[in-house]
């Protein structure tokens, strides 16, 4: 039963990773399965192996897969997968599992979240309704091919205010916790070419609908600017509300482009996130992918600029370059 018990001991270890470090994983094991704290000590050092409905119910409710009891290769690396789609985890679903995932970032004391993505993190734009609404409905039309979107135009008011509300809460929830954003001259260009091509297309009511788009876009870089300026995230017109001054640093990176990778520090727990079909995410804990992944993005951040409270001339330089290429869109766009 050798190999069982250090299955147990994987499966438990990841458990442990999704439990703040204030708490007991004696505790929580012994409060979820309903048994005494004695018997969860058993569990947990392997003198009594989890049954199959205790391993169920652990699952559920940490998010942690079966596959871990299986695991036995370092070749081999368990995801949770959260895929988009209009039966069983529609968009409303996707925003909650982030509000949930950000909820417990947030119960750590030490705790941070390192970005690096090929885009601008949209996070960012859901401060804006027209925006967040615009990401969704590319997303929704030309991503997932959602059928009320696909042949339709743009129009914010077919998205609910509950919606448009999850997304302002992520964003919302982002800016409480430190952070380090790695970004190039390419992250605004997705965002640039995604409004111009649903123009494009004849999916907005008008011109002045795409103006408005650019417009706003060059609001959140010009927020950003004064954030990485300040050291500090804050909530828009906001910037007295600060209560951590120093959650913010900012990156430039000249060289590296990296797909959407996200890697989350909770205490002594490490967790990657990556992007996949645009908007669906992988989520792993496994230790030797997070240190592997932890171990480029510092290399990556060693040979970027760091542009945030220093790096004055390469931040003004770098952000100029940013709104003269929106500025450049919406020229274009005033001369279709």
């Amino acid at each position: 039963m050798k190999l069982f018990d250090q299955a147990q001991t994987r499966f438990l270890d990841e458990v442990k990773r999704k439990v703040p470090g204030n708490i007991s994983l004696a505790e929580v094991i012994a409060d979820d399965l309903n048994i005494s704290n004695d018997s969860a000590y058993r569990r947990i050092r392997g003198d009594t192996h989890l049954s199959l409905e205790e391993c169920m119910i652990l699952c559920n409710k940490y998010n942690v897969s079966l596959d871990t009891l299986f695991e036995n290769s370092t070749n081999h690396i368990v995801f949770n997968y959260r895929a988009i789609n209009q039966e069983t985890f529609t968009f409303e679903s996707y925003f909650k599992s982030i509000l949930e995932n950000l909820d417990t970032i947030k119960q750590f004391e030490v705790k941070e979240m390192i970005f690096a993505e090929n885009d601008i993190m949209p996070f960012h734009l859901f401060k804006f309704e027209t925006l967040a609404a615009f990401k969704l409905f590319f997303w929704m039309s030309n991503i997932h091919h959602f059928p009320q979107y696909v042949n339709s135009s743009f129009d914010i008011n077919s998205f609910s205010k509950e919606l448009l509300g999850y997304a302002k809460q992520v964003w919302e929830s982002y800016v409480s916790i430190p952070s380090i954003e790695i970004w190039s001259d390419e992250n605004i260009n997705v965002t640039l070419r995604q409004i111009e091509f649903i123009y494009d297309c004849g999916k907005f009511e008008s011109r002045d609908v795409a103006l408005q788009l650019y417009e706003e876009l060059k609001e959140v870089i010009l927020h950003i600017q004064k954030q990485a300026a300040k050291g500090y995230k804050y909530l828009y017109g906001k910037e007295n509300a600060v209560g951590d001054d120093k959650n913010f640093q900012l990156y430039y990176n000249e060289v590296t482009t990296m797909d959407t990778t996200v890697l989350i520090k909770m205490g002594d727990t490490r967790m990657v996130l990556l992007g996949h079909n645009v908007v669906d995410i992988l989520t792993t804990a496994d230790p030797l992918f997070c240190e592997h992944t932890h171990k480029i993005l510092d290399k990556i951040i060693k040979n970027a600029t760091l542009i945030s409270v220093v790096g004055e001339k390469v931040r003004k330089r770098f952000f100029l370059k940013l709104i003269d290429k929106i500025d450049q869109y919406i020229e274009r766009m005033k001369n279709k």
